[in-house]
């Protein structure tokens, strides 16, 4: 039905209106028919309900209530509303506003509410003619925890023996809250002593319903503990409970067995008792249990208390087939086989007596369902769920019927019970099976709402939530099932279709009494639909509001049919509007929200109807011109649509660059290929028709390739020669059309060609860092083979193997250099240990050798340091020092030098002097120098032994033995002729040659003089001997000789000292030194490091071209070892093309080879030295050595060389014989004798010997000379046919006709000796082989076949192959190329083939001709073709400055562009673009830009943003704070403009530092050390600040003020007082003392206030002043404290205030203003029918009475007493003074209690205090009583009220019985049985009335003993009566004044 209202339909299928709902027993009447409903006001008053929050702040609106007083009052728009006012009880905390303009009331709350104390407020609101009442609830907070009530005094017992499941507590915890802020879960965890873990796992808390279930075992257990607590639902956050611990006492089973003895009677048998009939048990499972769970346990429903039982299943089926198992003791079933959803099972079980006999059993069966859990829930309608009843109901009467049915499952309660939990006060109960609620007959109180908690729960324990089902006792007004009604009717709703606007009072349906239309009528209806019950009146008001809705009855408009737009560029970017659509809906909402869409893909349109190009859009297509259709699209439902048209005409612009024909062209050129070759041809198609210009854009950066503008030729250039490097080039070529077609620029597109380069070996490694290799290079002696020294690298420009480098060294063959070389990497390593002390470098040549078949090698020398270890001692020259030093030698005298030599290297060899002391030190030893000198003098002749120590730099040290004569002044030493000798000698001085000789003389009477040669440890001293000394007798002196050749190269100097001693008693000596100096003679050969060079050279290398340098070491010195080299001749004469540097060594070509033609050269070299030769049989000649290399395939005979001699003398003396010496020890040469000529006698073999070094000895009978013959053995291999060249050339013009014509002719050779030439066989490979090209395999004629076209390809390259044997045997090959030749149709192109290309850079300063980039363009024609390639270059657009000057000029030449002047500024313009030409001699032209960025210098300094910054600062800031951030500018860029940022003044402490962040010019000031504010000159920082850039500076100043913090609490001076001797009766406001405190902060942190600790003061006796004075506030009382320690505290006013305290100490003066008074508080007694007199007993041990004075002990005792006459206690006591202090009482009457029953005696005490001071103090005596007299029975009667049936617990009064004793004991005890209402209490004899007892009357005796008397009974009558509410409400009360009973 269309426009219904749901709620109202649905209450007509219920059959009740849902409308109307009343109480049970009070429907609604209908009307009549056709009467219409009446609107008019009812009895009762309209109720408004609303709702609030708890603890809202006050103005919180209350939510739902708007009380619409317009209509109640039935005003129009703008009347006023008259007055209104809210009464009731808690209006007050309520404001109520009034909307004149809405006509409504609306209430805020004026304080905050508590729903605990007040859940909800009945107000009235009053007003004109009207009174509305308004029901306010207030909603529940979570503001209130969960609380579990008093632990019990007993914990709770639970059966050892319980079974599993079973509950064994409960947890009850309340939360005053309500809803989900008082539902509670309930949580446990173990305890923490002893064993929780376990007995939680034997106890489970039910998170919901608080149960404690047992799951485990319990049996041998004592006690369980377990912690839990309690947590709410609440929101936002859920609160819980304190933890409460839940202790429970395992009860112990008493089983009890009879032991049976055998023979023993057997016990009679006893009668079992069954129960009625088998117990039956229903066990619920959820599907999938698994197996072995427990599932339930059996209850002993009959042995449990005789001794226990046990179990036994009877199993009608096999055992283990059985889904369960049980075990015996407990009873517990196990599940053992999991059940199926529905699954069902039955098992029977005997459970039998434990002590019992066979037959004591009984039978119970339990049923086991597998279902799934299904939730049970509520069905009752409507909700909330309300009832009423009638308060005159009886009992049975039926209230509510409960519904509640499995979730999901209709019709499912069959199974369900009902169970009342709570409330109703007792008057309702449930029917469990139906649900219906009764009530129980107690009677309803009017008026009263009922409250019942009620839960539903099936058979398995399956509970559903608790529903409230609230009933009220009495009329009940009927329940609208909402509080508010919204119906939405769509317009065009036929009229009594459904319905507005008329109401069916039976059905509460509402239904239009016309159409409505929502564009032409109002859209909203708001009105009150009132239900009225026909007999009570009883009515309740809803609100409806009715919305007429839209319907999509409106179609969507254009405002044009057709849209158009003329001349649309193609070029328009996609995403251009174009033009608008309109299209209008007169629906409302989304009815009439329209959406646009196009039927075309190249078009979109936007939600607005904005039509946009969504493609590129192009004027080539059919009528230049777009049409399709615009769809504007409603949101409706269903849609509805409307079209138009959209023609869009297209104008023409050059919108599309051309396109190749490739993306990629690809294609391959020789590294060598000739200019001018062609390289591909490139062609592009404009599809806008326009013609096409070809560039280079990019990757020719070298300028190899031209390409031709028009046509697309790309060819290599023709000049200068083209240089190719590999492996390949990626050239971008750009296709620019020329804008015929018209557009806002020239179109171009890009395509790459890869020109693949085919390398040539043609480049030979080089060493680039050879130069710098022997400046660095060292290896530390000692060091273990393996040793890393040093790693090279060569480069080799070739490509492939052409270009891979494999490293080796060249050395003497037969000689290890003692390195090695990785030939990989290049590292060098040692291969023995070093030892610098013997040599002290090497000399290495290191090759480089590429891997290509005809490999090139590089060669580099490096000479290799051994680097020092401190490896040897320092050595004494000798090791024994003697002298003989005269007595009187003065202090300071130096005498001796003692000389010690390192072998090692600097500071390992710098030695220091010492000496090894004794005592007396009379020597010293200078560290340096090592002279020795006297220390202190020496008064006597003696012989003086000491040490002498020598220590190099490494702390190595070695001692020689010092001896010093000490002689008499008289002595007399032998006398030398001279102190020093200096020699100098040549190095081949021949043994026994005498050099010198000495002499000394003695003045003794014997002359003689006896000499010797002192033994050296060092070469220079003699060690090993190369000297000795001879004495000649004839003069007394010696002679030094030669005993040893001598070796300059070892030793140049010597260091000999010589001792002369004379002939005496005691024997004097002294001492002499000869130094000789040994000259180099030339007496060592030039040896070259490697005995062969192998190198290569290129082909075609130019005349001068380096080869090598060949190294040859020479160890002599001077010209002796200076060497020079020579190039020998030879037979081969190939000696001829090279030259030698005769100083360098290095070898350079004389001649330029062709490979083709000889590819192999050998010749010999010689080294000799500068001078003539002083080896033995050499004379006038320098040392010369020959080497040479010898096949070893040479016959015997074959003559190696000649060796040549030559004699000056003439005739038969210059008749010269050869002979060899030595090095011939396999006898495999010979010499002619005559000739020189050594020969071959043996045959040579490379694998036994590869080399030999002879020694050649050249005689002429007298004089002999020797050289050097060093032979070198080549490995010899048969060879492959070598090509004349190794690569031909030719060339050939395409497009010839007369075919086929031979183009080359190609020969080689076969090297190998004898080989047959003709047997060669030639053969032509690669591309073109055998089709365009051919070869003759007998001539090596090569022939074109073919027409070529150079365009397709312009160079032909082949293989072709030499084979000797007539093609069987070896191959040789070399490379063909055949280049095609072309005509010049290319103009220059600039190509740009990536970013970056034709950009110059220029600094802005740069003066004028500064060079800035050089624009090269390309030429495709061939270079060798004229000026076809001849490039000139000129601006065609240049940029002038303000006076029309040009910027830039250019190199005609090179295509440099420079600046014409010097005025460039970034700052100004940083970018210029400048169009340059090239023109190429046939005057084809081509043009570039290039793109000119001036780059920025430093020519402005920054500056800050500020001049003065200001900051402030806490001084209590942290380290590292920010302070303030800086911020400066720089008009320069880049590196130039990062700005650094520092302090340069006003900070003489470092207080501060300042953080840059350069490249954003910000700095950041922060603290580097804390600042004090209590310093004056920290208060305020005037910092000067500097931004500097790499140049430039500029200054700021920041002013820091630093803000005070409270970081000082007040302090005191001092921080003790003392006051002594303050009365105690001072009066209030005497000041005590004046306390000082100070606070070093500034302002409210250091103003302070004075306070005294209340702990130190508590009862407030003093105060103290904010000027420190502390006075007295409150009497003092020195009784009371004597001593006061008072504690100031000054508290400042900073945040957080900080505090300071200072301790008074106030000692009080007594003064006796405190009266004497007992000592204790005495109460004697004096017991009646005593005989008098008696002394009083005062307490339990004295019958004294004493004294005691609060005041000091000099106010105090001794004390006086005195007993004051009052009433007769003269009469009956008399007292007696000891005077000491004490007292004592007498008796003088006997006394009977029930006369006198107590005296109060005045005693006057006076103490001894100046003035004293008295007081009287009472004695109370009591007379102790006796039961001398009997008891009587007694009656009490008492009327008790109880309200509404509630009484609580009352105390009713004590049970009377009459007794003139009154210290009687008496017990209490009822009658008969203890009445069930009634508590007596035994001893005291209270009577109480318990809780709930009902009305009527009740009757009690009581039995009274006293002991001594006979017993009495008293009676009791007691009546209770109700009182209902409406007698409280009519009940008044009277209150008697006057004198109690």
């Amino acid at each position: 039905m269309r426009g219904s209202v749901p709620g109202l339909a649905l209450a007509r299928r219920r059959l009740l209106p849902l409308l109307l709902l009343a109480g049970v027993g009070a429907w609604a009447r209908p009307p009549s028919e056709g009467s219409r409903p009446r609107l008019q006001a009812a009895p009762r008053t309209l109720c408004f309900h609303g709702q609030v929050p708890e603890n809202s702040p006050p103005g919180t609106w209350v939510r739902g209530l708007r009380v619409p007083l317009a209509r109640l009052l039935l005003l129009g728009p703008g009347q006023p509303l008259g007055e209104w006012a809210l009464e009731g009880d808690g209006a007050s905390r309520f404001w109520l506003h009034l909307r004149p303009s809405k006509g409504a009331a609306l209430l805020r709350t004026a304080e905050r509410l508590d729903r605990e104390a007040r859940p909800g407020y009945t107000l009235s609101l009053r007003g004109p003619r009207r009174a509305v009442l308004l029901r306010l609830r207030v909603l529940d907070r979570n503001d209130h925890r969960p609380r579990f009530p008093p632990c019990p005094a007993v914990p709770l017992e639970v059966d050892e023996l319980a079974p599993l499941g079973s509950e064994v507590a409960r947890l009850r915890a309340s939360d005053p809250d309500e809803g989900a802020n008082a539902r509670l879960t309930y949580c446990a965890w173990p305890d923490g002593a002893g064993h929780g873990q376990q007995q939680q796992q034997r106890l489970f808390v039910v998170p919901r319903s608080g149960q404690v279930l047992a799951v485990g075992s319990l049996l041998g257990l004592r006690r369980l503990s377990l912690w839990v607590s309690a947590q709410d639902h609440g929101v936002p956050r859920p609160l819980r409970s304190p933890t409460r611990r839940l202790d429970l006492a395992v009860r112990r089973r008493q089983r009890r067995r009879e032991a049976r003895h055998e023979g023993a009677a057997p016990s009679p048998r006893r009668a079992r008792s069954l129960p009625p009939s088998s117990p039956l048990y229903k066990v619920r499972i959820p599907v999938g249990t698994p197996p072995g769970e427990p599932v339930f346990t059996v209850p002993d429903a009959l042995y449990q208390e005789a001794g226990g039982s046990w179990f036994e299943l009877v199993s009608p089926v096999p055992a283990g087939s059985f889904p369960v198992e049980l075990d015996r003791g407990s009873g517990r079933l196990y599940l053992s086989q999991p059940l199926e959803r529905g699954g069902r099972t039955e098992v029977k079980i005997k459970v039998h007596r434990v002590d019992g006999q066979d037959t004591d059993w009984y039978l119970c069966r339990v049923v086991i369902i597998a279902v799934e859990e299904e939730p049970i829930s509520w069905e009752m309608y409507p909700y909330p769920y309300l009832a009423r009843v009638d308060p005159e109901a009886r009992a049975g009467t039926l209230v509510y019927k409960l519904v509640a049915h499995y979730s999901g499952i209709e019709n499912s309660s069959a199974e369900i019970s009902y169970a009342l939990i709570a409330g109703g006060e007792e008057r309702f109960d449930v029917d469990t099976d139906t649900g219906v609620i009764l009530t129980t007959g107690l009677p309803l109180t009017p008026d009263q709402e009922y409250v019942v908690t009620v839960l539903a729960i099936d058979e398995y324990g399956s509970k559903s939530p608790y529903a409230f089902v609230s009933i009220l006792s009495g009329t009940r007004p009927p329940q609208f099932t909402n509080t508010s009604y919204s119906v939405f009717v769509p317009e065009n709703t036929p009229a009594g279709e459904i319905g507005l606007f008329n109401m069916e009072q039976k059905t509460g349906e509402l239904s239009l009494i016309h159409t409505v239309d929502y564009e032409n009528n109002h859209h909203l209806y708001h009105f009150l639909v009132k239900a009225v019950e026909a007999e009570s009146f009883l009515s309740s008001v809803t609100e409806v509001i009715v919305h007429i809705t839209d319907e999509n009855d409106c179609s969507p408009e254009f405002q044009q049919s057709i849209y158009s737009r003329e001349n649309i560029l193609e070029s328009i970017p996609v995403g251009t509007s174009l033009l608008q659509v309109l299209a209008t809906d007169c629906d409302s909402g989304s009815n009439s929200e329209v959406l646009y869409f196009v039927q075309n893909e190249d078009f979109s349109v936007t939600p607005t109807g904005a039509v946009s190009s969504s493609q590129r859009l192009n004027f080539e297509r059919e009528n230049h011109m777009y049409e399709f259709v615009v769809i504007a699209v409603d949101k409706g439902h269903p849609p509805r649509t409307g079209t138009a048209s959209v023609r869009i005409r297209m104008a023409n612009v050059n919108d599309e660059a051309p396109v190749f024909s490739q993306a990629i062209y690809r294609t391959f050129l020789s590294e060598d290929a000739d200019p001018g070759t062609l390289v591909a041809a490139l062609h592009a198609k404009d599809p806008d028709g326009d013609g096409v210009l070809y560039i280079i854009s990019g990757g020719n950066e070298e300028g190899n390739f031209e390409l031709e503008n028009h046509r697309g030729i790309l060819r290599l250039r023709r000049n200068p020669l083209p240089k190719l490097k590999g492996p390949q080039y990626v050239l971008n070529i750009s296709a620019i059309d020329d804008n015929s077609s018209g557009g806002p620029r020239s179109l171009s597109s890009f395509a790459e060609v890869v020109v693949g380069i085919n390398d040539i070996n043609n480049n030979k490694p080089v060493f680039t860092e050879c130069a710098y290799y022997s400046d660095s290079t060292w290896v530390l002696e000692n060091q273990p083979p393996g040793t890393y020294v040093l790693q090279v690298e060569a480069f080799d420009a070739d490509l492939g193997l052409n270009g891979e480098v494999k490293y080796g060294l060249m050395h003497r063959d037969g000689v290890s250099p003692g390195f090695s070389i990785d030939s990989d990497s290049g590292v060098i390593t040692t291969t023995r240990r070093f030892d610098r002390e013997k040599q002290k470098e090497f000399a290495l040549s290191v090759t480089a050798t590429d891997q290509a078949q005809e490999p090139l090698i590089g060669v580099c020398q490096i000479t290799i340091s051994i680097a020092d270890m401190n490896d040897n001692d320092p050595k004494f020259e000798t090791s024994h020092y003697q002298y003989f030093l005269r007595e009187d030698t003065p202090v300071g005298a130096s005498f001796l030098r003692a000389v010690a030599h390192d072998d090692d290297q600097g500071v390992n060899a710098v030695i220091t002097y010492s000496l090894l002391q004794q005592e007396p030190e009379y020597f010293q030893i200078n560290p340096t120098t090592g002279w020795i000198y006297v220390n202190r003098l020496i008064s006597q002749t003696f012989q003086i032994n000491r040490y002498i120590i020598a220590t190099d730099g490494g702390n190595r040290s070695s001692s020689a033995e010092l001896t010093v004569t000490v002689t008499n002044v008289l002595n007399q030493l032998p006398q030398w002729e001279k102190n020093t000798y200096w020699v100098t000698i040549p190095e081949n001085t021949v043994r026994d040659t005498k050099i010198v000789t000495v002499k000394a003389t003695s003045s003794l009477s014997d002359p003689r003089i006896t000499y010797n040669l002192e033994e050296g440890q060092v070469p220079e001293t003699n060690m090993p001997v190369r000297f000795y000394l001879k004495p000649n007798r004839a003069d007394m002196s010696a002679s030094l000789l030669v005993v040893e050749p001598l070796d300059f190269e070892t030793t140049k100097f010597f260091t000999l000292r010589i001792k002369a001693q004379n002939v005496a008693v005691i024997p004097l000596a002294s001492f002499t030194t000869v130094y000789v100096n040994v000259t180099d003679v030339n007496d060592n050969v030039p040896f070259f490091i490697s005995g062969t060079y192998e190198v290569s050279v290129p082909e075609g290398a130019v005349i001068g071209s380096s080869v090598v340098q060949v190294v040859a070491t020479d160890l002599d010195s001077g010209l002796h070892g200076e060497v020079h080299y020579v190039i020998l001749k030879d037979p081969s004469e190939d000696y001829q093309y090279f030259t030698i540097d005769p100083k360098t060594g290095v070898i350079s070509t004389q001649a330029s080879f062709d490979r083709e033609k000889r590819g192999s050269y050998l010749i010999e070299v010689q080294s000799c030295d500068s001078s003539d030769s002083a080896r033995p049989g050499i004379y006038g000649q320098p040392n010369t050595v020959y080497e040479i290399n010898v096949d070893e395939d040479k016959d015997v005979g074959y003559v190696v060389l000649t060796a040549t001699a030559n004699d000056k003398d003439e005739g038969s003396n210059a008749k010269l014989r050869y002979q060899i010496t030595s090095g011939n020890t396999r006898g495999d040469f010979d010499v002619e004798p005559e000739s020189g000529a050594i020969l071959i006698v043996q045959i040579l073999d490379y694998e036994e010997e590869q080399h030999y070094e002879l020694q050649l000895v050249a005689s002429d009978g007298k004089w002999e000379n020797h050289t050097l013959v060093i032979v070198n053995i080549i490995n010899k291999n048969d060879e492959a046919p070598v090509f004349a060249q190794n690569e031909y050339h030719s060339s050939i013009l395409e497009e010839l006709t007369d075919l086929p014509v031979v183009v080359l002719r190609i020969s080689a050779i076969d090297p190998d000796q004898e080989a047959d030439q003709s047997a060669l066989r030639y053969s032509l490979h690669g591309q073109g082989a055998q089709s365009e090209f051919s070869i003759d395999e007998y001539t090596g004629e090569i022939s074109a076949n073919e027409k070529l076209d150079r365009e397709k390809q312009s160079v032909w390259r082949f293989l072709v192959l030499a084979t000797d044997e007539d093609g069987e045997g070896l191959t040789g090959f070399a490379d063909v190329i055949i280049e095609v030749s072309d005509v010049n149709d290319n103009p220059p192109l600039f190509l740009c083939i990536s970013d970056g290309c034709f950009v110059g850079q220029i600094p802005e300063d740069s003066p004028a001709d500064s060079a800035i980039m050089e624009m090269s363009a390309v030429d495709p024609d061939d270079p060798r073709a004229g000026k076809n390639a001849v490039l000139t270059y000129s601006i065609t657009q240049n940029i002038q400055n303000e006076i029309n000057l040009n910027l830039f000029s250019i190199s005609p030449v090179t295509g440099t562009i420079y600046t014409v002047l010097g005025s460039l500024d970034r700052e100004k313009e940083s970018k210029y673009l400048v169009v340059v030409e090239a023109k190429d001699g046939g005057g084809l032209t081509g043009t570039g830009t290039a793109t000119i960025l001036v780059t920025d210098i430093n020519d402005h300094a920054p500056a800050f943003t500020q001049k003065i910054y200001t900051a402030f600062v806490s001084e209590d800031a942290s380290l590292n704070s920010e302070i303030i951030e800086l911020s400066a500018v720089d008009r320069d860029e880049g590196e130039n403009s990062m700005v650094t940022f520092s302090i340069v003044g006003g900070d003489d402490d470092h207080k501060f530092f300042i953080e840059s962040d350069k490249a954003d010019k910000r700095g950041v000031i922060r603290l580097r050390k804390r600042v004090d504010f209590e310093k004056p000159h920290e208060r305020v920082f005037n910092l000067t600040l500097k931004a500097e850039d790499l140049d430039f500076f500029s200054v700021a100043y920041c002013v820091i003020y630093v803000e005070d913090f409270n970081d000082h609490p007040p302090m005191f001076y001092p921080q003790f007082y003392e006051v002594a001797g303050l009365a105690e009766d001072v009066p209030v406001g005497t000041k005590v003392v004046q306390v000082i405190a100070v606070d070093l902060d500034s302002g409210l942190n250091g103003r302070f206030s004075y306070r005294l600790l209340s702990k130190s003061d508590p009862k407030s006796q003093f105060s103290v002043a904010n000027d420190g004075w502390v006075t007295v506030a409150g009497l003092l009382d020195y009784e009371a404290v004597a001593q006061y320690q008072l504690v100031v505290i000054a508290t400042d006013m900073g945040q957080p205030p900080l505090s300071g305290s200072s301790t008074v100490l106030v000692a009080l003066q007594d003064i006796n203003d405190n009266g004497p008074e007992f000592d204790a508080p005495y109460s004697p007694i004096v017991w009646e029918n005593t005989p008098s007199p008696q002394v009083v007993q005062i307490n339990e041990t004295s019958t004294l009475l004493y004294a005691k004075d609060r005041d000091s002990p000099s106010n105090g005792a001794p004390f006086s007493f005195h007993l004051l006459s009052n009433f007769g206690s003269v009469t009956y006591f008399n007292l007696q003074d000891f005077n000491n202090g004490s007292a004592m009482l007498t008796a003088l009457y006997t006394f009977d209690r029930e006369e006198h029953k107590v005296f109060h005696l005045p005693i006057l005490i006076a103490d001894s205090g100046n003035p004293p001071m008295s007081s009287t103090n009472t004695l109370t005596v009591n007379i102790g009583d006796q039961n001398d007299h009997p008891h009587a029975a007694g009656s009490m009667e008492c009327l008790i009220f109880s309200f509404n049936g509630m009484l609580p617990t009352t105390v009713l009064g004590q049970i009377y019985a009459p007794d003139k004793d009154d210290w009687d004991h008496k017990t209490y005890r009822f009658e008969g049985k203890d009445p069930r209402y009634f508590v007596l209490s035994t001893n005291s004899g209270f009577l109480s009335i318990k809780k709930g007892t009902p009305p009527g009357t009740y009757n009690l005796r009581v039995k009274v003993t006293d002991g001594v008397w006979p017993d009495v009974t008293s009676t009791v009558k007691v009546v209770v009566k109700e009182i209902k509410e409406e007698m409280a409400r009519n009940a008044g009360s009277l209150q008697i004044k006057g004198k109690r009973c």
